[in-house]
This record gives structure tokens, C-alpha cells and sequence, in this order.
């Protein structure tokens, strides 16, 4: 056999036993690892799936974007501490290495700390299901219609239509107008020189009649309540009826009205006007229409 060959060969085979095996040890660590932290990964987004409560599209598109997220971070950080550990083995120098990535990532963290919180804010929201698409929210002083939820930003539009662009970061406090149940008020004015005891009488056998009607009494949490007389006036009382019904069931406050003013006008009393005679009301709405021309 030919010396050089065979002290090649040998010089290779060295090389095999001493670190091959160790490679290979830490290439099958980091496939069971990596797939250890995608099974974790998956099972916490099975969790905000299931922490929503509602089996909706954007649920999941939002859990989805989450494990994204959780997956690339894992695996970019998994992925450089296994190329240090291949580097120690093959013998070299890592020291240097960790110096400079220590200075670049202190340089970094300056220069993209606003950007780290307004992803690791956006994981946050992304998981606690505090925001979804669709829902009316007031954030950072804005009110409007969610749009996006990223993991950097929060994409809103607002009544008028304009598109706000928030950063996660900014985001302290979230009132989100679309979640759980809320009490929503109807104020009914009603003339002063009306009956007022018949008024309220009337205004009771609306909302019961609108708590039985099947078209409203399943998005009820409870029967309307009527509270009483909220303001006095010289030409006007307002009496108050609240009504608890789930926040996207909003349009139960408009149905409750109508029902009531339907009620009133029924009994001759017209809810707004500042006269229970119902033709002076209408000459005085006549009068000033032609005042007005």
C-alpha cells in the first residue's frame, strides 16, 4: 500500500472517530430538538384555537400566523447554537465568534428595540385572543374596525373611513367594543305635558312584548328593563330603558326603540315631541318647515 495513501486514510479515519460521531450526535439532537419545539409549538396553537371559544376562520389564520412566528424564532435560534457546537468540535476558535455576536447584538437590540417589543406585544395579542378581525375597538386614542392583526402591527379603519396603522407596541390599554355582554341604554323622550304614568305604562308592555318575540328573545341576555326618568325638561322627559345583550348584538338597542316609539305612538303619544297632542305636533313640525324654506 502506498505511505501517503495510507496516512491519508488514516488521518480520515481519525477524524471519523474522533469527531464524526460527535457531528452526527449533534446533527440528531438538533432534528429531535427542532421537532420537540414544533410539537410544543403545535400544541399551543391548538390552546388559542381552543381559548377562543369560536370555531371562526380568523381564529385560525391568527394561530396560524402565531406558530409561524414561534417556529422561525426557534429555529433560527436552535440553528446558531448548533453551528457553534459543530465549530467547537471541528476545533475552532468560537470565542471571537461570541464576542462579535455579543457587540452586533447589543448594537442591534439599540437600534430594534422598538421593533422587538412590537413583535413580542403583537405574540401576545396574537395569543390572548384580545383583538380579532371585525371587532369595534378603541386603541391608542383611535375608534374603529380591526382590519389586520400582524405580529408588528394592528391595521384600524375608522368611521369615516381612514386607515390607521398602529405598532403593537404603542398599544397600552384595548377597550374592545365587540366582546362579552354589554348594557345598552334607550332614551325615550316623551312630551312633559303627556301622561306620564301612561308612558312608562306603555313603555313596560313594549319591552316585555319585544323580550317574547321571537325574532329578539334569543340575542337577550334578559328582559328589557325600564330604569325611569333620566332627565326632566321644560318641554321634555326622558325616560330610560336598558336592555343586556351580546356587544356584536348592537342593533338590538335601534329594534328596542323603534318598538318603543311604535308602543307610545300607538297610545297617542309621540316620543320626541314636545306636545302629547299629535296634530300640534305635526302643525308645529309643518310650521317650521316652512320657516325653514
Amino acid at each position: 500500500m502506498i505511505p501517503g495513501v495510507t496516512k491519508s486514510f488514516q488521518s480520515v479515519w481519525t477524524f471519523v472517530v474522533a469527531r464524526g460521531f460527535l457531528l452526527l450526535a449533534v446533527a440528531i439532537g438538533f432534528v429531535l430538538v427542532h421537532q420537540v419545539l414544533f410539537l410544543l409549538i403545535r400544541r399551543i396553537k391548538a390552546l388559542v384555537v381552543r381559548g377562543a371559544g369560536i370555531d371562526h376562520p380568523e381564529v385560525k389564520k391568527r394561530a396560524d400566523t402565531l406558530a409561524s412566528v414561534l417556529k422561525s424564532t426557534s429555529t433560527v435560534f436552535l440553528a446558531g447554537i448548533t453551528i457553534f457546537f459543530i465549530l467547537e468540535i471541528l476545533g475552532v476558535d468560537v470565542r471571537p465568534l461570541v464576542a462579535g455576536a455579543g457587540i452586533v447584538g447589543v448594537a442591534v437590540g439599540f437600534g430594534a428595540q422598538t421593533l422587538v417589543r412590537d413583535c413580542l406585544s403583537g405574540i401576545f395579542i396574537l395569543a390572548e385572543h384580545q383583538i380579532a378581525v371585525g371587532d369595534q375597538v378603541t386603541v391608542a386614542g383611535v375608534t374603529g374596525t380591526v382590519e389586520k392583526v400582524k405580529v408588528r402591527a394592528l391595521t384600524l379603519r375608522d368611521a369615516e373611513g381612514r386607515v390607521h396603522y398602529i405598532p403593537n407596541g404603542e398599544i397600552r390599554v384595548v377597550s374592545n367594543l365587540s366582546q362579552g355582554v354589554a348594557r345598552f341604554f334607550v332614551d325615550v323622550p316623551i312630551p312633559a305635558n303627556a301622561d306620564q304614568a301612561l308612558a312608562l305604562a306603555v313603555l313596560l308592555e313594549a319591552a316585555r312584548a319585544f323580550a317574547a318575540d321571537p325574532k329578539s328573545r334569543g340575542r337577550l341576555i334578559e328582559a328589557p328593563e325600564v330604569l325611569g326618568f333620566e332627565r326632566l325638561g321644560a318641554g321634555q322627559n326622558t325616560i330610560r330603558v336598558a336592555v343586556r345583550a351580546l356587544r356584536p348584538d348592537g342593533a338590538v338597542a335601534r329594534e328596542l326603540r323603534y318598538a318603543a316609539l311604535r308602543a307610545l305612538a300607538a297610545h297617542g303619544i309621540i316620543a320626541g315631541s314636545t306636545s302629547a297632542d299629535p296634530q300640534a305636533a305635526s302643525e308645529a313640525t309643518h310650521e317650521s318647515g316652512e320657516t325653514a324654506s
